[in-house]
């Protein structure tokens, strides 16, 4: 693990020791000394590191999100909404049919249109005719009246042409509109769940086409569930530790035991304008208490497996590839006492307090924090160096404030 790393890690570790602190201060009375000599608290290390296991490379916040999003909305020159086959919730496949239009206008213009195609062709029939008949007489006659009779052929030919040209015309105009009265049913594009249904768009879908024009959003959204992405962000001073490809978890809030394998696809290069109401649980969040000025940048993780997540859910991001070989931890450094040459810290063993002693690792003054390198392991309890603690005193840990950590 880098130092700049550990330094980021410091940081969020002082912000959460200080929330934990302030929930044992809180909940006291489910702690107690049976020796009854001032009051003892003793604190978990892993809980006084958030939770955060050593080598697991960052954590960032997260928010489960769809591959993508079909947005479908009315066509006024479809007619209005007929029928919806589908609610809000609905698990739907690609092909699946949404809602129907009626389009009543356009029924009568579709009759038109056949009209106007049956008259084209009717004129290319005449004017076939016309040259048939016209080419008979040439057959019969001389001279000057042969001469006219080709001059009409001639003429007939090229009005051929263009009724010809009328009714490819008209054919086109009627198979569209044609179209657009019979295919009056919308189906869905992706597999998916049906995530909007605008309820006041379908009623008002009858009125004039200005006002449908109007219609704010779309009229119904699809998640595509084809695939899960996970979005985060990132803060310009660690970006660099992230690249397109690279191997993630996805942790769980509610249980950290359960993950799920990624891979990050894409990093934004222009910042995001949200601050996130997670960051505060972003390992980002040290680099904004070192420059509050900096910005956060947007990135995506896809998910090889989803079962359990839902689109909505907040999780963790954990950068994998950089576990290291031992279990280090760290603790505020005012836990640590020094006899001579000497570090130990008062741990909690069978109930009471053992002065146990610990290798220091690495210090970081600037964050008062200090890496245990041996000795001491995350699931240890320790307890502050005060006046009332002493070898041997008993102390009671209450299992029922350990089950709601």
């Amino acid at each position: 693990m880098s130092k700049k790393k550990k330094w980021i890690i410091a940081i969020a570790v002082v912000i959460i020791l200080a929330l934990v602190a302030g929930g044992y201060i809180f909940t006291k009375s489910k702690f107690n000394s049976s020796e009854g000599e001032g009051e003892i608290f003793p604190m978990k290390v892993s809980d006084m590191m958030g939770g955060m296991e050593a080598g697991s490379g960052g954590l960032f916040a997260g928010v489960v999100e769809p591959k993508e999003t079909e947005k479908i909305f009315i066509d006024p020159q479809r007619g209005t909404i007929k029928e919806v086959f589908v609610k809000e919730g609905d698990v739907v496949k690609a092909g699946a049919q949404l809602f129907s239009y009626e389009n009543k206008e356009g029924e009568m213009e579709l009759k038109q249109k056949g009209i106007e195609l049956e008259i084209a062709n009717s004129s290319v029939k005449q004017k076939k005719d016309e040259i048939w008949q016209t080419e008979k007489q040439i057959k019969n006659a001389a001279g000057e009246e042969k001469t006219a009779l080709r001059q009409q052929v001639t003429q007939a030919q090229a009005d051929l042409k263009i009724a010809q040209f009328e009714v490819e015309k008209a054919n086109l105009e009627y198979q569209e509109m044609k179209k657009k009265v019979n295919d009056n049913i919308v189906k869905a594009k992706v597999n998916g769940i049906v995530q909007k249904v605008d309820e006041e768009q379908k009623q008002s879908s009858g009125n004039n086409q200005m006002e449908q024009q109007q219609a704010p959003g779309s009229f119904m959204q699809i998640y595509n569930t084809d695939a899960y992405f996970v979005k985060g962000t990132v803060n310009e001073l660690i970006k660099d530790e992230l690249q397109v490809g690279q191997e993630v978890n996805i942790v769980s809030r509610k249980d950290p035991a359960l993950k799920w394998p990624g891979k990050i696809t894409e990093i934004g290069k222009l910042p995001t304008e949200e601050n996130g109401d997670e960051m505060g649980m972003d390992m980002g969040m040290g680099d904004m208490m070192m420059n509050p000025q900096a910005s956060n940048y947007p990135f995506q993780v896809q998910l090889t497996e989803h079962e359990g997540l839902e689109f909505g859910y907040h999780v963790f991001i954990e950068l994998k590839g950089e576990e290291e070989a031992t279990e280090e931890v760290m603790i505020p450094s005012d836990m640590i006492v020094m006899d001579g040459d000497k570090a130990f810290v008062w741990t909690v063993v069978d109930e009471k307090l053992k002065k146990q002693e610990v290798k220091l690792g690495e210090e970081l003054p600037e964050m008062m924090m200090t890496i245990i390198e041996s000795g001491l392991k995350q699931e240890d309890y320790i307890v502050y160096p005060d006046d009332t603690v002493k070898e041997g005193k008993k102390v009671t840990i209450d299992d029922s404030l350990e089950e709601h950590q």
